[in-house]
C-alpha cells in the first residue's frame, strides 16, 4: 500500500511512497478553481467554487525514484519546488530532483526514519 503522498507546489504532480520501496511521481494536469457554482437559500447569494485535479485521463506516472531498501514512510517538497526528499525504514533520507528524478543526496541514520521536512 501507499504509505504517503505529497502534492508539489503547482498541484499538478504528486508523490508516492509505498511499501515497495518506490517512490512515484506522477503528472495530474492543471489545477483550475473556476467551474463557480451559485446558489441561492432565503434570500442568500453563496458561491461554491470546484477544483479539478486531472488531466481527463487521470493521473499519468512520469518517474519512479528506486533506491531505497526499505518501506518509504514520509516526504516532503522543498519550498521552490525543485527537490523532493524520501524517508524510509531502511535508514536514509534520500533527495530527489523533482525535474528530472535524479538522487542528488542520500543522508544514513542509524535506525528507521519516521519523517522528513525541508526548513
Amino acid at each position: 500500500p501507499v504509505y504517503c503522498l505529497k502534492f508539489d507546489k503547482t498541484r499538478r504532480y504528486f508523490i508516492t511512497g509505498a511499501d515497495d520501496h518506490l517512490a512515484k511521481i506522477f503528472y495530474v494536469g492543471g489545477y483550475t478553481s473556476g467551474n463557480e457554482q451559485h446558489h441561492h437559500h432565503q434570500h442568500q447569494h453563496q458561491k461554491r467554487h470546484t477544483f479539478s485535479y486531472t488531466n481527463g485521463c487521470g493521473a499519468v506516472l512520469v518517474a519512479t525514484l528506486r533506491g531505497h531498501n526499505g518501506v518509504i514512510t514520509d516526504m516532503d517538497v522543498n519550498c521552490d519546488n525543485m527537490l523532493v526528499a524520501t524517508a524510509s525504514e531502511d535508514g536514509s533520507v534520500r533527495v530527489w530532483g523533482l525535474r528530472d528524478g535524479a538522487c542528488v543526496a542520500v543522508l544514513r541514520h542509524c535506525g528507521g526514519v519516521n519523517m522528513v521536512s525541508f526548513s
